[in-house]
């Protein structure tokens, strides 16, 4: 189901590059050299009582180790989210994730070391419509830190079909 969910996803979201004829469906925040986060370019729609995919990738070096990957939905004022902004934390830190949020947010591959960074968000409500940032916490071989990644937006929208 999350392959078919993904790969409509996908499909759904690459736009054409009009000048040079090549796909892309992401904007890429590269920070450093080989560290790199991408996630969809534009705003991503859905409609309420349904769920969304935000997809998103990331790319580190061979010498530094993921800890954990944290999302967040913010105002879009803030630069940079907190941690009373956390919907989803990868080691399951479920006392500092926003209530209305538990439960309801999932990677779509579990295993960080695929550098899959994206998220399902189910049983959408109108209020998740927002901002959402990423951050990747890494751990290299001369101390740690984390890096946040552009944002992505969604947009939900009110049922257009009565539930039946």
């Amino acid at each position: 189901m999350f392959v078919l969910i993904w790969a409509t996803l996908l499909f759904s979201v690459r736009v054409s590059d009009a000048e040079t004829g090549s796909s892309v469906w992401g904007k890429q925040s590269c920070p450093l050299t080989d560290y790199c986060i991408t996630l969809v370019e534009g705003e991503i729609t859905a409609e309420a009582g349904l769920c969304v995919v935000i997809p998103c990738s990331f790319t580190v070096p061979e010498d530094i180790k993921v800890l954990h990957i944290v999302w967040f939905k913010c105002e879009s004022t803030k630069q940079r989210c907190g941690h009373g902004d956390m919907i989803f934390h990868s080691k399951t830190f479920s006392d500092k994730v926003q209530s209305e949020f538990k439960g309801r947010v999932s990677l779509l591959e579990s295993d960080v070391s695929q550098k899959n960074c994206s998220i399902i968000v189910n049983d959408l409500k109108e209020s998740d419509s927002g901002t959402y940032q990423l951050r990747v916490n890494t751990l290299p071989s001369s101390g740690s830190f984390s890096k946040f990644s552009q944002r992505a937006t969604v947009s939900v929208q009110g049922m257009n079909h009565p539930a039946v």
